[in-house]
């Protein structure tokens, strides 16, 4: 569901695909990518994702392991051409993440649990302004722009983990946490 500040709300709805691997979705994924710019990359990615979340045995035990603080991080692919990376991410109830950027694209997706995420705009004085809540529920997907603002925080409001499927552009291991700029809030 995205509410809009003004109170205003709208459900997006993806395709439901077949459950796939993640063997398949990263070999349709790196034949998407080697096709298309860079700006209709997260778009690619996103139309995928609800395959792969769509598979039950997708995570291995310890990749869906929360960590003792903060939010946890698993890689569980790199392409091989380092086009992308598919990280699992895990969110311990009420945990979330700080309001930033990203310095490569981005696309999400839900496999367990509900994630509220906050979306922003650049505001005067190097801060950023809220400007849409959007909740996603598990198989919900949602992507970033390549070429506009990506300003957006992540948080899981509930008493049990949730766990997001997280696609970047490049290579994670060498990259880090894809994070650009911690952005202050107004107000």
């Amino acid at each position: 569901m995205h509410e809009r500040p003004d109170g205003e709300s709208t459900t997006q709805r993806y395709p439901v695909l077949p459950a796939m691997t993640l063997k398949t979705f990263c070999r349709h994924l790196g034949t998407a990518l080697a096709q298309v710019p860079e700006a209709e990359a997260p778009a690619r990615a996103a139309a995928l994702l609800p395959g792969v979340l769509a598979n039950p045995a997708l995570l291995a035990v310890h990749q869906r392991a929360a960590p003792e603080t903060g939010y946890g991080r698993h890689c569980i692919f790199i392409c091989p051409q380092d086009r992308f990376s598919v990280l699992a991410v895990v969110w311990p109830a009420g945990i979330g993440s700080p309001v930033h950027d990203h310095a490569t694209w981005c696309a999400f997706g839900v496999y367990e649990g509900a994630l509220e995420e906050r979306r922003y705009r650049p505001a005067g004085g190097g801060c950023a302004v809220e400007c849409a809540r959007l909740v996603h529920r598990p198989g919900a997907v949602a992507h970033l722009p390549v070429d506009a603002p990506d300003i957006h925080s992540m948080h899981n409001p509930a008493t049990r983990p949730v766990i997001s499927i997280h696609v970047y552009g490049g290579n994670s291991d060498r990259l880090g946490p894809n994070v650009k700029t911690i952005w202050p809030v107004e107000g």
